[in-house]
């Protein structure tokens, strides 16, 4: 890498990384370009020199999040021989994704479940839609080999199975994250038990011959 893609390297990060704290403490509909040219210390006009628009910023965070991601997915899902023990593996990886990227979940979740569809002709969006089918064809690799273990049933198209498990889990896991107080209250459940038992309710909803689902435990 040359002194000048070093540099340049160097300014993307500390607007992104500005970026990325304002989303977190404000939400991205509230942040400005002129509030992350302040959080980062540059003028506006030097921000527009890495970036074109608050848009764009947005794709660069949400791509550098979904990559780690699609190992972490990997990983989770090669994790055990055991196909519901790796099913856990997986929903624990998007609960610590959720944890580490509370900005820009529904962002990359809009993007799984294809409720964000092609918007535009950038690079970036076909870079973001790219990954985000490869996280979505191991999911599906994975659901596939549950069909075959008998660990779920064949019932459904493993692509609804897909957009079911996300919408579901996104749903458990955004509730758990944002209600706590009210789950503490009216359920006496801490959150990380409100969490395990709706993914093992999910489990259970594809169990293949038993939809009671007695059996499955939470196991991580």
């Amino acid at each position: 890498m040359s002194k000048k893609q070093a540099l340049t390297e160097f300014h993307r990060g500390s607007i992104l990384a500005a970026a990325e704290r304002l989303f977190g403490e404000k939400g991205i509909d509230k942040t400005t370009m002129d509030d992350i040219a302040r959080e980062a210390e540059y003028s506006k006009a030097t921000l527009y020199v890495y970036f074109q628009s608050k848009e764009e910023i947005v794709g660069a965070i949400v791509l550098h999040a979904m990559i780690i991601l699609r190992k972490r997915i990997a990983d989770a899902a090669d994790a055990s021989e055991e196909w519901n023990t790796a099913y856990y593996l997986l929903c624990n990886t998007m609960r610590h994704f959720y944890a580490e990227n509370p900005a820009v979940y529904g962002v990359t979740l809009d993007l799984l479940s294809g409720r964000m569809t092609k918007r535009d002709d950038s690079e970036d969006m076909a870079e973001l839609l790219r990954v985000g089918g490869e996280i979505n064809q191991i999911v599906l690799r994975f659901f596939q080999r549950g069909v075959q273990e008998a660990c779920i049933g064949d019932s459904l198209p493993t692509e609804e199975l897909l957009l079911l498990f996300w919408v579901w889990l996104s749903g458990v896991i955004s509730t758990a994250a944002m209600a706590g107080e009210v789950i503490a209250h009216q359920l006496n459940k801490d959150t990380l038990q409100f969490f395990r038992e709706g993914a093992t309710m999910l489990l259970r909803a594809f169990m293949p011959d038993d939809p009671s689902g007695e059996g499955i435990v939470f196991r991580t």
